[in-house]
This record gives C-alpha cells, structure tokens and sequence, in this order.
C-alpha cells in the first residue's frame, strides 16, 4: 500500500520505535512499556494493510 495513510503508518512506526529505542537506552520501565504498546500496535496495523516494515525496527519506504 502506499499513498498518506502508508506514509502516515511508516512516520508512526519510526517515531515509536525511536521512543523504544530511547526508553531501552534510558533503562526507563514505564516509558519502555508504553513504548513497546505502541511499537506493536503500529506494526499490527501495517500487517493489516500490507504495509511493508523493515526488520529489526527499520521502516522499509
């Protein structure tokens, strides 16, 4: 899929996964679980469209 609403998934999924990335970083529970919550709701709804992300917490274009 491409178009606003993939562009839009792909923005969210990369600033989730930069706030996984500093919470793990900053050895921050609470904000790893948000962050993780949030990490993994974006990736559900990018299968469920068939948005394409990278391993490994890339976001593939």
């Amino acid at each position: 899929m491409s178009g606003p609403f993939a562009a839009a998934i792909r923005e969210r999924a990369r600033q989730a996964h930069a706030a996984l990335e500093t919470a793990r970083a900053e050895d921050d529970p609470e904000a790893l679980i948000v962050a993780e919550g949030e990490w993994d709701d974006v990736r559900r709804m990018a299968r469920e469209h068939d948005i394409e992300l990278g391993p490994e917490g890339t976001v593939a274009e």
